[in-house]
């Protein structure tokens, strides 16, 4: 009895205590510096494993950003540039319009040019070719990828490749240093759509040359706009630098386009200067025709001015002078003159 009598009471002793630690004011300490009391913490809740939990919903990517259309672009260009930023996932899209340069360039006539880049050799030739094979089934188009590598030709030359350093090694050589092409990483890609419908406001959207009337010889020339797609890895795009050549072929192409507005300008001022002095010289000329061709006002008839009557002659009759060789007549009636005449003689 007295054995179960002590754990008993050491079982009374333990919830006294206990009631009598619940039942306590704040220790001493706590009431010295007046804390806070200590906040309830829970007793952590059982989670699921990672691989129970609901996935949150994915955020939408941004798209990749389209450069703006060149002025009337042709029906298919919107697709095409979708197509390979956000499909084929490429970066840094340019577009570059080339239909009016005369002479055009080398890549065929009417060209838009559309430059991006891969983020890998990998990513370059797997985009090229979904892109050829998207243009083949869905669009039609033959497109022609010069440099692409095809699936099992990568292949085969990797284990070329593999081969070749194998038997370098054995012989003691090494794989030679640098950027050597060997036919593997290309980083550049141009596929060639081809000829896609053209604008209907585009100057090539007519009737191509040699079809109209009354044209003789050949000619293979056919309407519509061709489209080029560059693709690049990052180090060969900056390598090449299309960007300046192209850039500077259009800056050139603008500069002689005006200089070649202001001298038509100027042409079509002189032409409208000639016109119009030619206008004003016919108007002068056709009043002057006008003023003949009036009839003359018929006037009276004005009898003639009578004829002024002939002035007479009137003669006067001279005066002898004192020394006159002849005297007057009168005078001979005298003697003593007559005889002074005879012996003196005349009178110088």
């Amino acid at each position: 009895m007295a054995a179960s009598e002590q754990p008993r009471a050491t079982e009374e002793d333990s919830t006294k205590d206990e009631s009598l630690l619940e039942e306590t004011p704040e220790s001493s300490f706590d009431a010295a510096f007046d804390l806070p009391p200590l906040p309830h913490i829970e007793p952590p809740k059982p989670t699921l494993p990672w691989y129970l939990q609901n996935r949150p919903a994915p955020e939408p990517t941004q798209a990749a950003s389209i450069p703006d259309l060149p002025p009337n672009p042709p029906p298919l260009l919107q697709t095409l540039l979708e197509y390979v930023a956000n499909t084929a996932g490429m970066d840094d899209l340019l577009i570059y319009d080339l239909r009016h340069l005369d002479p055009p360039p080398a890549l065929g006539s009417s060209l838009i040019m559309i430059i991006c880049t891969a983020r890998s050799e990998k990513h370059l030739h797997v985009s090229a070719d979904r892109f050829c094979r998207y243009l083949r089934r869905e669009h039609h188009l033959k497109a022609n990828a010069a440099g692409l590598l095809g699936r099992n030709e990568l292949k085969i030359k990797l284990r070329r490749k593999a081969k070749r350093m194998k038997m370098l090694a054995n012989v003691g050589g090494a794989e030679p240093e640098g950027n050597i092409d060997d036919g593997i990483r290309t980083g550049w890609i141009c596929c060639t759509v081809g000829k896609i419908q053209a604008h209907p406001d585009d100057p090539g959207f007519g009737p191509a040359r040699g079809e109209g009337e009354g044209f003789v010889g050949f000619s293979d020339v056919k309407p519509g706009v061709n489209i080029v797609v560059q693709m690049f890895t990052e180090e060969k795009r900056a390598e090449t630098d299309l960007e300046t050549l192209w850039g500077g072929v259009l800056k050139t192409h603008e500069r002689n386009e005006g200089k070649a507005e202001d001298m038509i300008k100027a042409l079509d001022e002189q032409i409208e200067g000639a016109d119009l002095e030619a206008e004003v010289a016919a108007e002068d000329k056709r009043e002057a025709e006008e003023i003949k061709s009036r009839p003359e006002p018929v006037s009276e008839p004005v009898s003639p001015p009578a004829p002024t009557p002939a002035p007479t002659p009137v003669f006067n009759t001279p005066r002898p002078t004192a020394g006159d060789a002849f005297p007057d007549p009168s005078a001979f009636n005298n003697r003593q003159q007559l005889r002074r005449l005879h012996t003196v003689g005349l009178r110088v």
